[in-house]
Formats: C-alpha cells, sequence, structure tokens
C-alpha cells in the first residue's frame, strides 16, 4: 500500500506540466493561484494529522523551516517558469538530475566520499544533458532549460540543508513556501472572472499538484522503504511528458527521448548502488 501511495504521490507531481498547458493564464497568475489553493490544501493536511500542541504552532516557524521554505520557494518559481518557455519533457528529464545534484552537494557541503559507481553515474548523467541541450538554438528554450537547472539544483540543496535541521517539519516549510511564492507574485498576477474555467483549473491545479501530491506521498513513505519510496518517485519523470503528449500531442524529441533515457538510468544505477540511501527529507 506504501508503493501503491508513493506513485500515486508521484502521478500527481507529474501533472503540472500538463496544468501549465490546460490553463491560458500567464506565469504570475498561474503560479499565484497554483500556490495559494495548494498551501491552504497542505495546510489542512497538516492541521488534520498534527497533535493539539503541534496545531498550536502552526504559523510558528523554526530557522530551519524558514530556510527550507525560502529554498522550495525558489525552487518553484523556477519550476512553474521552466514550462512557459521549453517543454514539459525536458523540464521533467533535467529534473532526473537531482539525486546526482544532490550527491555532488553532499560532496561539497558534507564530505561526502566520491566512489567509481557514482561517479560513473555523474558521467552518464552529464552525457544525457549533452545529448537533450545539443543543437539548442532557441532562446525560449535555452531559458527553459536554465530554469529546470535552477529548480533541480535547488530541490538538491533542500535535501542538504534538510540534513542540518533535522528537526524542521517539511509540512510546515511546504504550505509556508506555498504562501511565499503567492506573496512574491502577487504584485504580477492578474485577476480572474470567477466564472471562467481557468479558475477551476487553478483551484485543482493546487489540490492536486501541491496538496494531494504531498499529502499522499507523506503518508505512502511512512509504509515503505526509502529505496522503494526514491525509485518508484522518479515514475513522476517520464509520467509528466506521457501526459502532455497524451492530451496535447506535445512532441518529444529525439535527442530529449535519448538525453532523458540517459539520465534515467543513471539515476537508478545511482539509487540502486547507493545502499545507504534515505528519504528526501531525513
Amino acid at each position: 500500500m506504501g508503493n501503491v501511495m508513493v506513485f500515486f504521490a508521484a502521478l500527481a507531481w507529474s501533472t503540472a506540466g500538463l496544468f501549465t498547458r490546460i490553463i491560458s493564464t500567464d506565469f504570475p497568475t498561474t503560479l499565484f493561484w497554483r500556490s495559494l489553493f495548494g498551501g491552504i490544501c497542505v495546510l489542512f493536511i497538516y492541521y488534520f494529522i498534527s497533535t493539539p500542541i503541534k496545531r498550536r504552532r502552526m504559523l510558528i516557524f523554526t530557522k530551519g523551516e524558514l530556510i527550507i521554505g525560502i529554498i522550495v520557494t525558489a525552487g518553484m518559481i523556477c519550476f512553474i517558469a521552466s514550462f512557459f518557455y521549453t517543454t514539459v519533457a525536458n523540464v521533467s528529464f533535467v529534473y532526473g538530475l537531482m539525486p546526482l545534484s544532490t550527491f555532488v552537494l553532499s560532496v561539497i557541503f558534507l564530505n561526502e566520499k566520491i566512489n567509481k559507481t557514482t561517479l560513473f553515474c555523474c558521467i552518464i548523467s552529464m552525457l544525457g544533458v549533452v545529448f537533450i541541450m545539443w543543437g539548442t538554438t532557441d532562446i525560449d528554450d535555452k531559458l527553459g532549460l536554465l530554469l529546470a537547472f535552477g529548480m533541480t539544483f535547488f530541490m538538491a540543496l533542500l535535501t542538504i540543508i534538510a540534513k542540518y535541521y533535522p528537526t524542521a517539519e517539511v509540512a510546515k516549510s511546504t504550505y509556508l513556501s506555498a504562501f511565499l511564492c503567492a506573496l512574491i507574485v502577487y504584485p504580477f498576477s492578474s485577476h480572474i472572472n470567477g466564472f471562467s474555467s481557468d479558475y477551476y483549473w487553478l483551484v485543482a491545479y493546487g489540490v492536486t499538484n501541491v496538496g494531494l501530491g504531498f499529502g499522499v506521498y507523506l503518508i505512502g513513505v511512512s509504509r515503505t522503504t526509502a529505496m522503494s519510496a526514491a525509485l518508484i518517485g522518479l515514475a513522476e519523470i517520464p509520467l509528466g511528458p506521457f501526459l502532455v503528449w497524451a492530451f496535447y500531442a506535445e512532441e518529444v524529441g529525439l535527442r530529449t527521448i535519448i538525453g532523458g533515457t540517459i539520465i534515467m538510468m543513471a539515476a537508478i544505477m545511482y539509487l540502486v548502488s547507493n545502499r545507504t540511501v534515505k528519504r528526501e527529507f531525513e
């Protein structure tokens, strides 16, 4: 059951690209409403799964929770913005670098030891990036890839920072980051007519992609092993491009397929070979 729930969480997270194609609003407006509704949803989830003592401290954040919240905010801004400049497939496969990006940062900040297998996986994953970016001349596409790299960096950094603050509650940092995102982009967002279909899709975006994804993952990850959660979570990467291709026929170029496959293989090889892998926020 834990594995099934982690998979459904990955499916919920993979809808990010699909929703950005369904909704016709611009980036600031999309991010504002997604973050607002997603933050409210996570806040309610946290309320119902918490003890009375924790409920009284829902709006009181520790230093670690504040720092993690700020990092997630930066990552989410890059993540949603990237969909407006490049394909969902490019964003998804670049995100596949996250496990290895985390390792590189752990070498720098946590003095993690380098072994031959991990070094090989890093080289292979970079080869996949080269395939994706090779011959790209469109400025928007390059900007989208850069934003995707930024998102991957911040999410990897989040894992490292979380180790410095082991008592920080991820749930609190999650809804804090959502509200911070909404606050930052609010001055640039546009008013939406309450009867517009976009409004209802934005509600679904926040509830599904943020609230449901987080809530189901939080329950599922506690019922399975860290290795299973990490590997099943990678399902989000191919699911994102598949959903957009199925509903919007967004083409995936041969370079992206080859590069993405290489990145996925490197990530799986790294996770399988790393017997000490832990849950993302442990």
